[in-house]
């Protein structure tokens, strides 16, 4: 019984000082996805002069998150590799999609 509650003891305090450090690493990946993701929406106003911001919508590539949320990639990779982002104007029925690396420069951009 006291091993028992040993155990159960000692797994709540390592689940107590994880949980912290995955919050602030997803705080970290938010924040490197918005930054990033504002690179691809600067380019796709560029391509497309006139049209206001709040116009341009820029997402976080489907496969790419999915990435994120199963866990293959993570805080490092993000910083070391860039993301992808979708992004459409609907006011110019036009959509694409943006490489960023992780720097912030769009490696590669396309769109119709």
């Amino acid at each position: 019984m006291q091993s028992t509650l040993a155990f159960s003891l000692a797994a709540a305090l390592v689940a107590a000082s994880i949980a912290p450090a995955l919050a602030d690493d997803q705080a970290k990946i938010h924040a490197t996805l918005s930054r990033l993701g504002s690179s691809c929406k600067n380019t796709v106003a560029v391509k497309f002069p006139g049209v206001s911001m709040a116009d341009i919508h820029v997402t976080v590539a489907a496969a790419f998150q999915q990435s994120l949320d199963d866990g293959s990639m993570g805080l490092k990779n993000l910083r070391k590799y860039g993301a992808s982002y979708n992004w459409t104007v609907p006011s110019k029925h036009a959509d694409g999609s943006c490489e960023v690396n992780a720097r912030g420069r769009v490696t590669q951009f396309f769109g119709k």
